[in-house]
């Protein structure tokens, strides 16, 4: 499903908002053909970039990176066809090329002259004058834009308009050429998130200032050996910094605002909500339905098979809170090699960690050990995992799609390259803090496997746990909940869909706070996954075990991600928890943005 859509979507006509977003650069859009920009449905693009400059930078590269895989190339001129020839054939397996140059020679000229005769070519120019050779290039061109000024800051900002971060609807001040006179200027809308600085937002730096204390002072007391936060306010990114390190080591990686964290039980909203919300759009999938509708053979006679899915998601199906699984494949404390081996095999695929593959039948040893687990009859809000082990084979059975190639699928269609499971399969473990010294079951420090053992047991894709993901991606994981289930152009979820999962369906009959698989504030006091009073009703995240929460609120527009590796190298670390770390910094932001919820009476 595919739509245009406005502004408006990540604007503040949706939100009761207190500040606006200053989106005022000097970048202008010149040509754009087929209306080719912003750049949409990312998952057909083969992207690279190429940077012309006599000195370069990095910040347009920097700028174009947070929305896809990019191929990033430099060169500083083209002395002789030959040269020109090679590079025209490195960039012969993209479908796209941005090129971003300070200068246009001939010799340039008859680059992207040639270059755009077989592949799409967006240019962006840095210089405050004519365009050189125009008339030999641009019907080579598809987009045009021209920053009228050397300043690197516009350089990011160019970046951000390719792909819709910032809106564009500037004109020249003065003519070009004849083709380009003062007053031309073609405007193009926001459709993705956008990056900046709290400026932008009439917010003052030092109203943020206290996340660093709060944050050096969670690491001095070995609350985490580090972290990842980013705030984000009607889709424009204004807080977004690293801390400490991946250990407690000071030798130890230091935490980069890409790095890649276990996720934990947010797996349960960025892959399993988004995966059934779709599929319910789509009409697949009924959460008002039955465990047995779609595992009829699986649950036949069993008591799960009544068990309406919505009381599962909600926490209130009379499921146990959890089994520990793994304590019976062990022998005297270590793993069983009746059960595991040291080396995959075409019977142990499931990597549960290093030189520890399990038996892939052994799946069905763990449904059929929930299935032999009662159900209580009282429906009571118990929280609890083990609904989320049938939502990963329902997502198979209807799909016919293992849930992370499924998971994986809809987060490149939206350009995210930093999110998925198997993260030693995609990412550089110096990416990937490590989490805990597990003493009990793998004996072993887990690192770049799943820390959740049921998920690990599962092969590390488990409904409840198995994501990995930097903050930006989950980011905008959020930000397409706060926009209804659009982002980039693409309408991926039914936006009454949405209202559905992230209202609290149960409040007044059950008082149970919880959304379809989201978790809400707490009503009438404090604590909970929120800061008292600074969330509406409305708003929805949901916290991870290894340290993590990530929230969303309609009302504010803000979307907030803290990640980190408490759990390293003890789970039973609970200081961040104890400090109210990760509410404390929430607190902050919201404060920052003038916003104190209207509502704790608003309805859910």
């Amino acid at each position: 499903m595919t739509t245009q859509w406005n502004l408006a979507v990540f604007g503040n006509s949706i939100y009761d908002s207190t500040i606006k977003v200053n989106y005022e650069h000097s970048v202008v859009l010149l040509q754009n053909k087929d209306d080719i920009l912003p750049l949409k449905q990312l998952n057909t693009l083969q992207i690279a970039s190429l940077v012309l400059e006599n000195t370069p930078s990095s910040t347009f590269e920097e700028s174009i990176n947070r929305y896809g895989q990019i191929k990033n190339y430099h060169f500083n001129t083209f002395s002789s066809k030959r040269m020109m020839r090679s590079m025209i054939k490195e960039l012969s397996d993209y479908n796209m090329v941005l090129v971003f140059s300070d200068t246009i020679d001939l010799n340039i000229a008859n680059f992207i002259s040639q270059l755009g005769e077989k592949q799409k070519v967006i240019l962006t120019y840095s210089a405050n004058h004519e365009l050189p050779y125009f008339n030999k290039w641009k019907n080579q061109v598809e987009g045009i834009l021209l920053t009228n000024s050397r300043e690197t800051s516009q350089h990011d900002i160019a970046g951000q308009v390719i792909f819709g971060g910032y809106p564009c609807d500037n004109i020249l001040t003065k003519d070009i050429n004849e083709d380009l006179l003062s007053g031309h200027g073609l405007n193009i809308e926001k459709i993705r998130l956008s990056y900046g600085k709290a400026q932008d937002l009439n917010i003052s730096d030092s109203a943020l200032l206290k996340i660093d204390t709060i944050v050096q002072n969670a690491i001095t007391e070995k609350a985490t050996p580090g972290c990842e936060v980013l705030a984000a306010k009607d889709g424009h990114v204004f807080f977004h910094r690293s801390y400490g390190h991946h250990s407690y080591d000071s030798a130890a990686n230091e935490v980069k605002i890409n790095d890649i964290y276990d996720l934990a039980s947010i797996t349960k909203i960025a892959s399993s909500a988004l995966i059934l919300m779709q599929l319910e759009s789509e009409g697949k999938f009924n959460v008002d339905s039955t465990l047995g509708t779609y595992l009829p053979e699986l649950l036949d006679s069993s008591a799960y098979e009544e068990l309406v899915i919505k009381d599962i998601l909600t926490h209130q199906a009379g499921l146990i809170s959890w089994i520990p699984f793994f304590i019976k494949t062990l022998d005297e404390g270590i793993p069983s090699y009746e059960l595991y081996s040291k080396y995959p095999s075409s019977i142990h695929q499931n990597r549960v960690a290093d030189d520890l593959y399990i038996l892939s039948s052994y799946r069905d040893s763990i449904f059929h050990r929930i299935i032999d687990t009662k159900v209580r009859k009282k429906k009571k809000y118990r929280y609890s995992d083990l609904g989320y082990y049938f939502i990963n084979q329902i997502i198979k059975e209807i799909s016919g799609m293992e849930q992370n190639i499924y998971a994986e699928n809809l987060y490149h269609s939206i350009g995210l390259q930093n999110i998925g499971y198997h993260p030693r399969d995609k990412w550089s473990l110096d990416r990937i803090p490590p989490t805990e010294n597990d003493t009990v079951f793998r004996h072993q420090l887990i690192h770049g496997d799943v820390h959740d053992q049921g998920a690990a047991m599962m092969g590390g894709v488990g409904g409840h746990a198995g994501l990995f993901s930097n903050s930006n991606d989950l980011a905008i994981i959020m930000q397409l909940y706060l926009n209804k289930g659009i982002y980039g152009g693409d309408t991926l979820i039914n936006a009454e869909i949405i209202e559905k999962y992230t209202s609290s369906p149960f409040y007044e009959s059950n008082d149970n706070r919880r959304g379809i698989t989201f978790d809400k504030p707490v009503r009438n006091g404090v604590g909970g996954p929120t800061c008292f009073e600074c969330t509406s009703y409305k708003s929805f995240g949901h916290s991870g075990f290894t340290g993590n929460l990530t929230w969303a609120d309609p009302e504010s527009g803000i979307v907030y991600v803290f990640l980190s590796n408490r759990v390293h190298p003890d789970a039973e670390n609970h200081r961040l928890i104890n400090m109210n770390i990760r509410t404390e910094i929430m607190k902050v932001i919201t404060q920052a943005c003038n916003f104190t919820s209207p509502s704790t009476s608003s309805t859910p």
